[in-house]
């Protein structure tokens, strides 16, 4: 711990088998840090979030630290079960941050996502109005306002951060890019979901991890929002021209023609690294090229 960061003390991670989640438990524990990790699949500590009883019973426990990161992870994920989407991210928010006001929690981090300013062009910040596309998004939308509200209404010390699109080692859910990377490692065509001027926010997992623990250890927060995101977007012809970099042999095409360029052009970190000391550490190139070799085992 460093000069004027709080102790985060006893910590609990919901959604700990997740790919956040278990990246953020292993880390805390690698500093030594008292972690309690609980999961719906867990077999030694489960808890299901739409299950206040559960929730409950786990958090009277007693924790100084919720890293919130239960939830589903992504719009592609449930998404012909909306209410479902709702019930876990929304109501499962609620939740937690109920049984963190009666039982005392000093610290809350809740994890969303950059999803909820949508696919218009534009730079944003943690003011930008949000514009969900999807009810993954606006399941999110609702998580931050509850934690807004607990904040103002009953003073728990609670903040969420905006996460942008993580990647790297340990995902879970199947995405576009890493159907491109094996393919490349295999010697396969690997096509690209995009056209060339799609607009990417991928965030290597290690970066996302540090964001949420300077939200966790920050002494005093300025505010109750932050982005924690790679800046500056990346379009998927950049990340095309890195990967053959990174693999001359790789053919590569794009399958997104007409498809819509995506966004935000940038997601502003200005305000995390101000106040909590973040900047992102790790570039497009060296993360794409430490998620090939993690893929080629």
């Amino acid at each position: 711990m460093e000069e004027g960061e709080r102790d985060l003390g006893r910590v609990l991670v919901t959604g700990a088998q997740g790919f956040v989640g278990a990246a953020l438990t292993r880390r805390l524990r690698a500093a030594g840090q008292d972690v309690t990790g609980t999961d719906l699949r867990s077999a030694s500590e489960p808890c299901d979030l739409t299950d206040y009883a559960q929730v409950d019973a786990v958090i009277r426990g007693g924790y100084q630290t919720i890293f919130h990161c239960g939830a589903v992870s992504g719009p592609m994920v449930l998404a012909d079960q909306p209410l479902a989407i709702w019930r876990i991210n929304a109501l499962g928010t609620a939740h937690v941050l109920e049984a963190a006001r009666v039982h005392g929690t000093a610290r809350v981090v809740v994890c969303s996502t950059s999803e909820v300013y949508g696919t218009g062009l534009r730079w944003v910040d943690e003011v930008s109005p949000p514009d969900p596309p999807s009810v993954y998004g606006a399941s999110k939308l609702a998580a931050e306002v509850a934690t807004l509200a607990y904040v103002r209404e009953h003073g728990l010390d609670a903040v969420t951060v905006r996460l942008s699109w993580i990647y790297g080692p340990g995902r879970l859910t199947a995405t576009n890019l890493e159907t491109v990377l094996r393919a490349v490692i295999a010697g396969q065509e690997a096509v690209f979901d995009a056209s060339p001027e799609h607009i990417t926010h991928y965030l290597y997992i290690d970066d996302a991890v540090s964001g949420v623990i300077a939200a966790g250890r920050a002494a005093v927060l300025q505010d109750r929002l932050y982005n924690i995101s790679a800046g500056d977007g990346v379009t998927v012809g950049s990340l095309a021209e890195i990967l053959r970099g990174l693999h001359p042999q790789g053919r590569i095409r794009f399958g997104g023609a007409g498809l819509p360029c995506g966004g935000p052009l940038a997601i502003s970190n200005r305000r995390a690294a101000v106040q909590l000391g973040f900047e992102p550490a790790v570039s497009a190139g060296v993360g794409l090229d430490r998620y090939l070799r993690a893929l080629r085992g």
